[in-house]
């Protein structure tokens, strides 16, 4: 008897096979037995996991089949192993999974593609056919067999099923001339051959009730190269006119997948495929189905099953596809088999999106209505338009003037965005601290009456408005509400409606932060969008900037059902997101629960922070003392003391924890660091302003940011200073390895290295004059006569004038394809990312950004840099506490970080722990873990508490389990506790669990819990909540915040649920809390996420702990030189190099109203990081009060341009003070507050 295994997803062939195997016993009794294992229920069993394995090492031949990624099986590396010797039938979706696997199975070419072909086919008569095949092919059967038979799947479906061959060229024609919105409905011909069609068909009912005429084509995605067959194929044959134009004006798509990917297009370095849709110009609406049954999907907030996860929305994002709801569950018939049934709501919000966006292309632009809404958060009148890196009134006024252009109707055309912000204001915000009821009234520009809110929210489901009423009373509620009326903030023109994004909460709600996680909006935000929707009547909806509220709303993490907020709130209205390209999670989360087509924009252009004012001369002087210890010795002592002295009064010895006395004990070294310290600084990156959408950076700024993106090696393209270093003759590592050596001609190594920035600046600036001609580099090149390799330089130079300037010029596309997405054309994808991570190839701008697999994290490169990290985190922690290493460390994971690095800092939790990533052949897809021998690891394993966000919860359910397998590796090696605190403390924690009454299981399962996070379907650590309301009163307070919205647990048995003795019990025994950061984009003044998370975290460590952690931010910019410094002394590099840095507030200064708004809400995420971690110098107030408040230049700039920002500051300032983390002097505190009074007069007098 030969023994076969079979480990499948595919739910119909988990039915058939068993009926197969049967039929075949009945044949040939005792030929073969088969075992059928089903992924799903192998990962969600560990006794049958046992069993698989078991069966594994008995089976003579396996067959697994693959569907999305290998990863989903957890224990494919184990099982791999038990196979090891025995043929195996493997298929995959993936490509590289096929690719990497194929030659090692076992089996001839031939014997492959006949199983293959069988098993593609699929019903059970072919399945028999499989195992038939097998057994001949293999073990010497004589089996009679038939050829694969698979049912018709190919062709135009229709409600009444297929079209015979013979009609479908006049069905095509007829709906050629159809004068309604066609749309195409894409369909995997396997739901068509195995008779599992009751969900399409539903879909193209829905379309037909919606108004559209749907227009449906099955067939396999293969590309079948050559040949007529395939979606592909089937595409170009209907769906186009004589003319070529396509006949539908949307597609649905029901396969899972990337297309691009089947299609034979793979990514190259530095090159990225066209996605298979870009020409034919149509919105694509990925339809999803689960896995879940109808009532999992009620009930489960994650919304979608792990399996359909990455097949359902990640891969289809390469190909640009707007990702929608799921439109089909799985359900168990009587017969036994799994289908795929209809979710009627779900259905028809998918037929609306479809069908509102091909109406989108057919209504002319005079006809159309525009709605553009501005994010404000905080909600005040400061923060209109609040985005990252984006000057929100000017985009939008260059966009409004774009659409005037193509047709678009207003009443009036606006001047400049200052003008449209001063119409905001001078109408209604969220911000009416100063405004009446009744003025509020008469100043709105638009009002919804009660009763017609009432009859918006009694279409709502029970369960929705029994949870609006508890947060916010009876319909309409309080707030925005004057009289009978809810207010809308912002303004009309015409068809164009300019909005503020209403307030997510209240003030006066503040209180609740310290119990409740999950509070609705406020029955004003569900108006304000059924307003845009159902009374203005907006045909397209354009949300500015990084980010806002809307895809943040309480519901289901992914696959929104009708009672998630975001749902309610946008509808079927097509959706455009303007976003910055290098946040790319929190684009992927617009994307997924607000049915968004992002709209990425450019990065602000960098140059070099360089020094200015006291820094200038103790660099100066720094540079004389090597000199003179050279040439002159006799002027060291002089030049010493002046040294001291100035970074005494600048207090930088305060930034390197250095007093006078250490200085003058060892002043070699003591001007070593401070020498370091201050190329560190003059080094940074600091941005130049804002982006404005569609401009390209222009004259010095468009030299800098070409500059920035060749920073570090773009794949082959190595790095730029680097490369004049080795041009000038240099050795760039050896001058990195030892940067205080001093050289004959007075220079350190760090000097040098200054040194080819400025020839970098030099060269920039000559081949900017040669408008970046790539004739040009190597005339350059040829004139400057450097005496080393010029080789790599070369090849930088050209890649720049090739790639990068040209691809930066290309930032006008922006705006190009943002009236194309207003159109309702399609907007191409290109990957998110940092660009100035070696990352130019994902410019242009103006995509629909997506991320990385999930699969591949941590990637091989990751994995390199992770373990850098987690070696210099060790160190830093040494060096502070004099200790040689923490029992445990807790570490704050972003998705957005995740996705930007293929997984760095999981690299680095799992470096600590000393267990290595296990990978698919030669690929990055990581199918498991192994513990690292101690020998190799030269420390003990160190513990690690994981603080994800909710969007790594969403987006990376994969790694939370796969972090959970390497707890359990590592605490289950027999080593002392004292090599193995991770084992030291589950041992711990299980023994106490067990004392209050758990099962020793149950025990295990919560005591080898490290992941921890906000509550499902939640977002945010609530501690920038709790600081913006100033409802707190010290850092105990914030703790107590945090520990509400963090303490809930996730691995493969739990998800979310609140644990908060566990959370505070793992926290009890850290001694140091991690940041990572991956770019100079974005740094740790930049936004509340920064100390809401890691801020609160340090407080509750110590909390929990008695003890102050140290605290650490790495940095990988540059993955192969990562830093990592301590995060008092990163705020010190950031309050240097950037926020009292001239070049970042004359930057600031074009940007009018934009730009004082990003003075006040740097100085609240100051604030927030003071009160939180209380890691802030008295020198830092000082400074930015004397720089932003008390200089009347800067000042009188920010009153003319937005007055708002100069009373929120002031007020943060009195507020700092008052609490007493500013120890000011008299004079500024008395000139500080006569500024407040005089604003709050302002103001005041302004909404009169």
């Amino acid at each position: 008897m030969v023994k076969l295994l079979f480990v499948l997803m595919n739910e119909y062939r988990l039915w058939a096979l068993p009926q197969a195997l049967a039929a075949l016993e009945r044949r040939y009794p005792g030929a073969v037995e088969g075992r059928v294992y089903s992924v799903r229920e192998i990962n969600a069993d560990a006794g049958l996991e046992r069993a698989l394995l078991a069966d594994g090492a008995a089976a003579d031949m396996a067959f697994l089949a693959s569907h999305g990624s290998i990863q989903n099986l957890y224990c494919f590396s184990r099982l791999w192993e038990a196979l090891e010797g025995r043929p195996v039938y493997f298929t995959s979706t993936m490509g590289d999974e096929l690719a990497e696997l194929l030659p090692r199975l076992g089996l001839e070419p031939a014997l492959y593609a006949a199983l293959d072909s069988y098993y593609q086919a699929g019903s059970p008569a072919d399945l028999e056919g499989l195992v038939l095949c097998a057994l001949n092919g293999r073990f010497g059967g004589d089996y009679p067999l038939s050829p694969p038979s698979p049912p018709r799947g190919q062709g135009v479906y229709t409600l009444e099923g297929f079209l015979p061959p013979e009609r479908e060229a006049g069905y095509r024609a007829r709906m050629a001339a159809e004068t309604r919105p066609v749309i195409g409905v894409l369909i995997h011909d396997h739901y068509a051959r195995t008779g599992n069609l009751e969900h399409v068909d539903a879909l193209l009912r829905a379309i037909q009730a919606r108004g559209g005429v749907p227009y449906a084509l099955s067939d396999s995605f293969a590309a079948d190269h050559g040949t007529e067959q395939g979606i592909l194929y089937r595409m170009e044959r209907f769906y186009r006119r004589a003319d070529g134009t396509p006949i539908p004006g949307a597609l649905v798509v029901s396969y899972g997948f990337s297309l691009t990917t089947l299609a034979g297009r793979e990514a190259r370095a530095g090159q990225v495929p066209a996605s298979v849709f870009e020409n034919w110009g149509l919105p694509v609406i990925q339809g999803l189905t689960t896995y879940f049954s109808a009532d999992e999907y009620r009930r489960d907030i994650r919304g979608l099953d792990l399996v359909s996860l990455p097949v359902c929305v990640y891969q289809p994002e390469f190909d640009g596809q707007l990702i929608s709801v799921p439109y089909a569950v799985t359900e168990r018939t009587a017969d036994g088999r799994k289908v795929c049934l209809p979710l009627p709501d779900r259905v028809t919000r998918v037929a609306e999106l479809a069908c509102r966006w091909a109406e989108l292309a057919r209504k002319p632009m005079p006809e159309k209505k525009v709605a553009v809404i501005f994010h404000n958060m905080p909600p005040r009148s400061d923060t209109i338009g609040s985005a990252h890196g984006l000057d929100t009134p000017e985009t939008v006024f260059r966009v409004v003037r774009a659409l005037e252009n193509q047709g678009l109707r207003t009443a009036y055309s606006f001047s400049s965005g200052a003008e449209i912000i001063a119409r905001i204001r001078a109408a209604v915000t969220n911000d009416n601290r100063w405004l009446s009821p009744e003025a509020a009234l008469e100043r709105a520009e638009a009002t919804v009456p009660a009763e017609q809110y009432r009859g918006w929210f009694d279409r709502l489901n029970p369960e929705t408005r029994a949870q609006m009423e508890e947060s916010w009373g009876p319909a309409p509620g309080t707030v925005m509400v004057s009289g009978s009326q809810i207010v809308i903030p912002g303004i009309r023109n015409g068809s164009l409606f300019v909005g503020v994004q209403p307030m997510r909460s209240a003030p006066e709600r503040a209180e609740e932060l310290y119990h409740s996680t999950d509070s609705t909006p406020p029955h004003s935000y569900l108006a304000f969008y059924r307003w845009v929707d159902e009374v203005f009547g907006a045909d397209v909806v354009l949300h500015v900037g990084t980010h806002g509220t809307l895809e943040w709303l309480p519901g289901k993490e992914i696959g929104l059902s009708s009672g998630c907020f975001g749902d309610i709130c946008i509808g079927g209205m097509p959706h455009l997101y303007i976003y910055n390209i290098s946040i790319l999670g929190e684009g992927m989360q617009a994307k997924r629960r607000s049915y968004a087509c992002i709209l990425d924009h450019l990065i602000p252009s960098m140059d070099d922070a360089d020094t200015y004012g006291g820094l200038t001369d103790l660099d100066e002087a720094i540079d004389g003392y090597y000199h003179a210890r050279q040439a002159r010795p006799a002027q060291v002592p002089a030049l010493l003391e002046r040294i001291f002295t100035l970074a005494e009064e600048l207090e930088v010895t305060a930034d390197l924890q250095m007093e006078r006395a250490d200085l003058e004990a060892e002043p070699e070294d003591g001007v070593a660091r401070l020498h370091r310290w201050m190329s560190r600084i003059k080094t940074s990156l600091v941005r130049d302003g804002l982006h404005i959408y569609g401009q390209p950076p222009e004259g010095e700024r468009f030299d800098h940011l070409a500059r920035a993106l060749v920073r570090v090696p773009n794949g082959a393209v190595p790095a730029l200073e680097d490369s004049i270093l080795l041009a000038q003759g240099w050795a760039p590592e050896e001058l990195r390895a030892a940067p205080e050596r001093l050289y004959p001609d007075g220079r350190t190594a760090l000097r040098i290295v200054d040194g080819a920035i400025a020839t970098a600046r030099r060269l920039f600036a000559r081949l900017s004059a040669e408008g970046y001609r790539p004739e040009a580099a190597a005339e350059l090149l040829a004139e400057e006569g450097f005496p080393g390799d010029t080789t790599p330089l070369a090849r930088v130079l050209d890649f720049v004038c090739t790639q990068a300037a040209p691809r930066l010029r290309q930032t006008t596309d922006e705006l190009d394809l943002l009236l194309a997405g207003v159109e309702g054309r399609f907007v191409p994808p290109l990957p998110g990312g940092s660009p100035s991570r070696g990352n130019a190839h994902i410019l242009p701008t103006g995509r629909n950004f997506y991320a990385i697999d999930p699969a591949a994290v941590p990637s091989r490169a990751a994995w390199t840099v992770g373990q850098a990290l987690a070696e210099q985190a060790v160190d830093a922690y040494r060096a502070q506490k004099g200790e040689p290493w923490p029992e445990s460390v807790a570490i704050v994971v972003y998705s957005d970080e995740c996705m930007k690095t293929n997984g760095e800092d999981i690299a680095e939790v799992f470096a600590l722990m000393g267990v290595r990533p296990r990978y698919l052949g030669q690929t990055d897809k990581v199918v498991g873990v192994e513990p690292i021998p101690l020998a190799e690891l030269g420390r003990p394993r160190i513990d690690a508490v994981l603080r994800i966000s909710g969007l790594f919860r969403d987006t990376f359910p994969n790694v939370v389990e796969l972090v959970e397998r390497a707890v359990l590796a590592v605490a289950g090696l027999d080593e002392p506790p004292e090599q193995n605190f991770v084992k030291k403390h589950t041992d711990q924690e299980r023994k106490r669990l067990v004392a209050e009454g758990l099962s020793e299981n149950e025990a295990l399962e919560q005591a080898s819990l490290r992941v921890f996070g906000c509550p499902p379907g939640t977002y945010g650590a609530g501690v920038s909540k709790a600081i913006h309301s100033q409802n707190w009163e010290s850092w105990r307070d914030l703790s107590q915040v945090y520990t509400l919205w963090s303490a809930h647990g996730y691995s493969s048995r739990f998800h979310g649920q609140a644990m908060p003795e566990l959370f505070r019990s793992q926290l009890s025994s850290v001694g140091m809390t991690i940041k990572n950061e991956s770019s100079v984009e974005i740094d740790m003044l930049d936004s509340d996420d920064f100390y809401s998370y890691h801020g609160g975290l340090i407080a509750c460590v110590r909390d929990c702990s008695g003890q102050r952690p140290v605290s650490v931010a790495g940095l990988t910019a540059d993955p192969a030189r990562p830093e990592t410094a301590r995060v008092e002394t990163e705020l010190a590099r950031v309050m240097r190099s950037r926020i009292l840095n001239p070049k970042w507030l004359e930057g600031l200064k074009r940007h009018g109203y934009k730009g004082a708004q990003e003075l006040s809400t740097t100085f609240d995420t100051f604030f927030g990081w003071d009160a939180a971690a209380e890691v802030a110098s008295n020198w830092m107030y000082d400074a930015m009060a004397r720089q932003f408040l008390l200089d009347e230049e800067t000042r009188r700039w920010m009153e003319q341009v937005n007055d708002a920002a100069v009373l929120q500051m002031s007020e943060r300032f009195l507020e700092a003070h008052q609490r007493g983390m500013w120890q000011a002097g008299e004079e500024e505190l008395r000139a500080i507050r006569r500024i407040y009074m005089d604003m709050e007069g302002v103001m005041e007098d302004g909404f009169q």
